[in-house]
């Protein structure tokens, strides 16, 4: 995956912010708390310690 943006993303689980690479400028972020076995995505934890996935629309 090419990154070519920054975006900040919210856990689902506490609202903490984190700060992740996307792969292009203008893309929706859906965090969802379980994984989908299709699409763009990335694994993120968040300062407290949360685990989520993020997909790209």
């Amino acid at each position: 995956m090419q990154v070519t943006a920054i975006r900040e993303v919210e856990c689902p689980e506490c609202t903490k912010r984190t700060t992740i690479s996307v792969p292009r400028d203008g893309v929706e972020l859906k965090p969802s708390r379980s994984r989908k076995a299709f699409g763009d995505h990335t694994k993120v934890t968040c300062a407290n310690g949360h685990s989520y996935w993020v997909y790209f629309c």
